[in-house]
């Protein structure tokens, strides 16, 4: 199974979790759901960032971004 499959089966497993956590109180999850979704967000882009940061001169030349702007974006803090 490739990594599309195995995306596409997680995010069937938590279609699950979602709907069971709706049935609850208004309000019981989702302030953590919330949290959690804008800590999730706020990783990826730090990873993202950091990967960026890490890209030779080859590299950023394949996608298109110099060396420069590269490292700018690299330095902007993760909660922006």
């Amino acid at each position: 199974m490739g990594t599309i499959g195995t995306i596409q089966l997680s995010r069937k497993r938590g279609a699950g979790v979602a709907a069971s956590a709706s049935k609850r109180k208004p309000g019981s999850v989702g302030a953590f759901v919330r949290l959690w979704r804008a800590y999730s967000a706020l990783a990826s882009r730090r990873r993202s960032r950091l990967a960026l940061g890490e890209l030779s001169a080859e590299q950023l030349k394949d996608i298109g971004l110099t060396e420069a702007e590269a490292r700018r974006e690299a330095a902007v803090p993760f909660w922006r």
